[in-house]
């Protein structure tokens, strides 16, 4: 059984005086009941009950002096635990800090190193608009337009006409957030569509495209099978015969096959791009031709008869 707690230091507490008028009783009692042996006197009486309450006393500063010591190491294992628990809270909030700021620091943009001995190149390739970097960098399909020579000057004169007042859009590029203008990375309004561009313009436009989703990050197999496409379309033997019309038509192929393409990619249905359809292309030709033909019947029609009019 554990020993009571003193709540009252003893040594504070000074002998009754067992000899005062007080304790005539007391003392009357111990010398009565005395008379059977040795009688006591009254003041052998008070000295008894003095010693029996220094005897007592005695034992009471003993056990509050151990308490003392006892409640004075508890309290100091006590502090040495809270001690060390705060250096060790310290110490994780110092680390999860310094670990935040090393992965803020690999997280911030940083310049690559560079050859002290190396000049820039004697031409520079124009820059694709942001819009269209940014549908590769998606893996999106965009038009060719884009990485024409045309595509890329205005890509060049909107970023140089950036107005005071336009509108800012917030974009994120890991972590960062950053403030970009908003036509940066809006379609064009002068877009092509690749079946209408000229043939020069889808053959500059191919060069700047195969490097351009390179650039993206594009799995290897979809870029050799996108540049033996455009191979196959600027090779191909119906432009060595006598129809004027073979690059044209060569062009509106090309247009649907890779919108297709991507579509069947998005739904994880892709075919092999690089194999031409001679069976498609002659549908297209056919279509072609005879809305050609179409077209110029009712052009003479037209004409003739605002001469039967007149």
């Amino acid at each position: 059984m554990a020993t009571p707690r003193i709540t009252l230091n003893p040594n504070l507490e000074s002998c009754p005086d067992y000899a005062s008028a007080s304790f005539k009783p007391i003392r009357d009692l111990i010398v009565a009941e005395s008379a059977q042996g040795t009688p006591l006197t009254d003041a052998e009486a008070a000295a008894r009950l003095s010693d029996g309450w220094n005897t007592e006393h005695d034992a009471q500063k003993l056990l509050w002096d151990a308490q003392v010591l006892a409640d004075t190491a508890q309290a100091t294992a006590t502090a040495v635990a809270l001690a060390a628990q705060e250096e060790l809270d310290r110490a994780a909030v110092q680390a999860a800090a310094e670990a935040e700021r090393v992965e803020a620091e690999k997280k911030k943009p940083k310049l690559s190193t560079f050859d002290s001995t190396l000049l820039i190149p004697d031409f520079i390739v124009p820059r694709a608009s942001n819009f269209a970097k940014k549908k590769l960098d998606d893996k999106e399909y965009v038009e060719m337009w884009y990485y024409t020579k045309e595509g890329c000057l205005d890509a060049e004169s909107r970023r140089g006409g950036v107005e005071a007042d336009e509108s800012f859009g917030i974009t994120q590029v890991g972590s960062t957030l950053s403030l970009k203008p908003l036509t940066a990375y809006q379609a064009s309004k002068k877009v092509v569509r690749d079946e209408d561009l000229s043939w020069a313009q889808f053959s500059i436009a191919k060069t700047g495209f195969l490097a351009a989703i390179e650039a993206a990050g594009w799995q290897v197999e979809h870029r050799a099978a996108l540049a033996t496409f455009f191979y196959a379309i600027e090779n191909h033997h119906s432009r060595m015969n006598h129809d004027d019309h073979a690059d044209t038509i060569l062009l509106i192929y090309a247009a649907r096959a890779r919108r297709l393409w991507h579509d069947m990619l998005a739904l994880n249905q892709g075919f092999n791009i690089a194999i031409i359809n001679e069976k498609l292309l002659d549908q297209l030709s056919t279509q072609f031709h005879n809305k050609l033909r179409n077209t110029g019947y009712r052009t003479v029609r037209v004409l003739f008869n605002t001469w039967i009019f007149f």
